[in-house]
Formats: structure tokens, sequence, C-alpha cells
């Protein structure tokens, strides 16, 4: 007697089905074949087996929304700023550009500490809050910036990948500020020896013998 088990229907290389049937149970179309671990839409291979079919593209919007929240956590995510880890979230944003109004209305007194994502406070001169301001909000504008590149090439087609999304974001500094280059210095004038002035023409006799 035929041993009744389960196999999977498989039409075009993909499961369709997983029936209860013999060794001897014929399928008008494609073939059966021990269903082992298989699971219906996964591929078979008759040398090498089943396997899961690839995930479905992610569509744009996903990729695009994948981009926004890796922003988000890039910019509250914290930096570095002289060698001190500093809060970059949006509540310590906030702190900073208060900081940074209290030195330019003058309410702030030079050199009042600073507590830092470390928990030590250090003191800070009113310039020292100042350059701090700027650099956070250059970290702030450079995970945007990284966003908007992202989207833009996602939109373009260039992006099709989580994976891709994601190693954008991945490098150690978002969209740096590009270091301005230096002026070449002038190469130095060939010594040329000066032309020799002309020489005067003749002034005509104007009493003719």
């Amino acid at each position: 007697m035929s041993e009744v088990m389960a196999r999977a229907h498989v039409v075009g290389g993909i499961v369709v089905n997983i029936i209860m049937a013999g060794p001897d149970f014929m399928v008008s179309d494609g073939y059966l074949t021990d269903a082992d671990d298989a699971a219906i839409g996964d591929l078979h291979d008759p040398d090498t087996g089943f396997s899961r079919p690839p995930a479905p593209a992610p569509l744009p919007a996903e990729l695009i929304a994948l981009a926004a929240d890796l922003r988000w956590r890039a910019e509250v995510g914290g930096m570095e700023w002289r060698g001190w880890p500093v809060h970059t979230d949006r509540q310590s944003q906030t702190k900073v550009l208060a900081e940074h109004v209290a030195v330019t209305s003058g309410s702030r007194l030079d050199g009042e500490p600073w507590k830092f994502a470390d928990g030590l406070f250090r003191e800070l001169t009113n310039a020292d809050v100042q350059d701090l301001a700027r650099a956070v909000r250059e970290h702030v504008r450079a995970s945007f910036a990284a966003e908007a590149a992202v989207a833009a090439d996602i939109e373009a087609g260039v992006i099709v990948t989580r994976e891709a999304v994601e190693a954008a974001f991945a490098a150690p500094e978002l969209d740096p500020e590009p270091e301005p280059e230096e002026d070449p210095e002038p190469e130095p004038e060939e010594d040329l020896e000066p032309e020799p002035e002309p020489e005067p023409a003749p002034e005509p006799d104007i009493n003719p013998e």
C-alpha cells in the first residue's frame, strides 16, 4: 500500500498547494514532491530543493518613511563637541538655543557651567556657548540634508532597497561641511629683462633751406 503523506504540488517551480497523497498520485499540471517543510509560495528546484521566495521590493513611500525615521534617530542621537558628549534631542536643542539667546541679550554671565551628556558640568564662556549652538545646529542641518538627499535618490529610482537607505545614514558624519580650499600660491613671474624703450623720432626741421 502506497504511503500517504504531505506532498508539494509544484507548477513552474513554485509550490501552489500542499496535499496529502501517495507517491502514485498524479496531477494534471506540474509535479508532486515530498513537502518536507515547504509552504505554498516557496520555490522548488529538483536539485537544490525548496527555498523561500525573495521579499518583495519595498515601495518608495516605505523607503522615504524609513529615511525619515533614520534621520530622526541621527538628529536626536547626540553628538560630540570638543570631545565632550552633547544631547541633541528636541528639548536639548531648545535649551542650547535659549542659552545662545541669553548670550546675545547680554543676560548670561561669562563662564557659567553647562551640563553635558555625561552628567558633568563644564564652565563655558559666552563665545563657547555660541560655538556650541552653531555645532548643534550644524548637526541637525546635516541630518535633514542627508534625509533630503536620500529622498531625492529614492524618487529618482537610484535607491530601491532598505539596505541602501540604511547605508546612506551609516556614515560617521552626515553631510560634513567642506573645508575651504586654500587659494593656490601665485607662481613666481619669470625674471624678464625689460624691453628697451624706443628711441624718440627726430623732430622735423621746421626751417628748411
